[in-house]
């Protein structure tokens, strides 16, 4: 671990990562909700117009499991397909991105040779979405219908 998260190690396992592959993405535009947009939105609201955008892509499968991911590699967000419904709530494809954008703005952190994702500063901001609490309690009930 220790040999693995040092800085030269890191960036060139970045590096190879970047020039092995590519990011297949499908576009921001869903058939129902705008990714363009309520980035937009969000940024405006929440980051004071300071988060410089990444790619915004909607998965090409639907997921259940993992809704949303930031690669810092490709610069690209990826919010599952499975939120583009007419059934699904703003709020919810708001607090998936709005998740999403703040691992943009925080970096993971080193804490005991791990990398922490969702550290103290993460989850404060996290807090800050104006629908959290019906944004957790929602994800409870999809989870639950698995």
């Amino acid at each position: 671990r220790e040999f693995a998260f040092q800085p030269h190690v890191v960036r060139a396992s970045d590096l190879a990562r970047r020039e092995r592959g590519r990011k297949h993405l499908s576009g921001s535009l869903g058939q129902v909700y705008d990714l363009e947009q309520i980035f937009a939105r969000l940024n405006r609201r929440y980051f004071e117009n300071q988060l410089v955008k990444p790619v915004l892509s909607w998965s090409q499968r639907r997921t259940r499991r993992i809704l949303g991911h930031h690669d810092r590699i490709h610069d690209a967000i990826v919010i599952s397909r499975t939120l583009d419904s007419s059934e699904m709530p703003l709020f919810m494809i708001e607090y998936v991105l709005y998740h999403e954008m703040l691992h943009v703005k925080h970096s993971p952190r080193l804490i005991n040779r791990r990398r922490i994702f969702h550290h103290t500063a993460f989850r404060a901001d996290e807090r800050r979405f104006q629908y959290f609490d019906e944004a957790m309690a929602f994800l409870d009930r999809f989870a639950e219908r698995g």
